[in-house]
């Protein structure tokens, strides 16, 4: 692992991402005349955020920007970020800065240093059979805002290749129209109304995308790939009850024409088609980097924040200075206009904590 300098700069605020609720932090933040560092994991790696792959279809649900797609959508973002640059100012006779500084950089460990936090950062693409290009930055108080993969099922994988090269990630995954897999039935939902959708998944869990399903349509189908279904008997008699087809053989690939989905083949040999289709396997949280820190999660691993946005530990108390934003959140809706209202939310929370004075402590104990 190649180190490179850790910057002397310390940084009121740290938001680690740019998506949605990472850049309304910084925005927020900035706003207060704090000093705001970003760094976004975007320019060093395919971690993009789900919006970005909606690449044709646009997207409805974002405040401000109507009818945007994911790339235009990130396009705005970075420029936003980009109109409040790093300035000086003097307030009360002291000097300081404010505004935003962009980085692109994935962030592998936040340390605690005293007071401050410092985030380990790579910020180079990572090319084979070369080192890690390492940045170190300090700040007085930090705002996660990185978000979640989407798990994704073993679906027509050539191992032939140098290394596993999933063909259906390039092509049919967030193919950016009505005919690839989409991972948000809320979001994605109005594309196939009164028709047939497909929903991937296992267990309750995945019931829950069906319940989303039947706003739209009553024509749904289960695919297990493979595995038992998992569903307890009182949804299970539910599904029944709704004429949902269940099908547990193993999917052996897709059937397409160009960036269009069109329906599977199983490995019993049956051909379906279907007019949508939705993956819900759960999700991997983006925080590697809190490997080894005391914070609450969920059952899938998101964040749990007070109603400031602050981080609760293992005992429910608020982690000083590591503030939380967006689909990173335990019990947050995952759509763009929730991510910016809790990134505002985060961003203001953590500016509020640096400042030098606050509401005066209860003295009644001293009369």
């Amino acid at each position: 692992m190649q180190e490179t300098r850790e910057h002397p700069t310390i940084y009121d605020v740290a938001v680690i991402g740019a998506g949605p609720a990472g850049t309304q932090a910084a925005i927020s933040a900035a706003h207060q005349m704090r000093h705001v560092l970003v760094i976004d994991a975007g320019p060093v790696s395919q971690r993009k955020g789900r919006a970005y792959w909606s690449k044709s279809v646009e997207i409805e649900d974002a405040p401000v920007f109507t009818g945007i797609t994911g790339p235009q959508l990130i396009k705005a973002l970075r420029a936003w970020l980009k109109a409040h640059p790093v300035r000086e100012i003097t307030i009360a006779g002291e000097r300081r800065l404010t505004g935003i500084e962009y980085r692109g950089g994935m962030v592998l460990e936040l340390v605690r240093r005293d007071k401050l936090f410092e985030l380990v950062t790579s910020v180079e693409k990572l090319k084979e059979g070369e080192p890690l290009t390492i940045e170190r930055f300090l700040a007085r108080t930090v705002v996660v805002a990185s978000g979640f993969e989407d798990k994704w099922p073993d679906i027509e994988v050539d191992e032939s290749a140098k290394r596993l090269y999933e063909k259906y990630r390039a092509v049919f995954r967030y193919a950016g129209n009505a005919k690839g897999w989409h991972v948000c039935i809320r979001c994605d939902g109005h594309l196939h109304v009164d028709q047939h959708i497909a929903i991937l998944g296992v267990g309750d869990y995945v019931y829950g995308a069906a319940l989303g399903a039947q706003d739209f349509t009553d024509k749904i189908t289960i695919l297990t790939n493979g595995r038992p279904h998992g569903m307890s008997p009182p949804v299970l008699r539910q599904i029944q009850e709704r004429g949902i087809e269940i099908i547990e053989a193993k999917i052996k690939r897709h059937i397409g024409e160009g960036a269009d989905l069109l329906g599977l083949e199983f490995e019993d040999g049956r051909v379906v088609y279907f007019d949508g289709f939705l993956v819900d396997e759960g999700l991997e949280p983006n925080t590697q980097f809190l490997k080894g820190w005391d914070v609450q999660t969920d059952e899938e691993g998101l964040l749990v924040v007070n109603e400031d946005g602050q981080v609760l530990d293992s005992q429910g108390e608020p982690v000083p200075g590591l503030f939380a934003a967006g689909d990173i959140v335990a019990g947050a809706r995952k759509l763009i206009a929730t991510a910016f209202a809790l990134g505002q939310n985060a961003g203001l929370s953590a500016s509020d904590s640096l400042r030098k004075w606050h509401w005066p402590e209860d003295d009644e104990s001293q009369e």
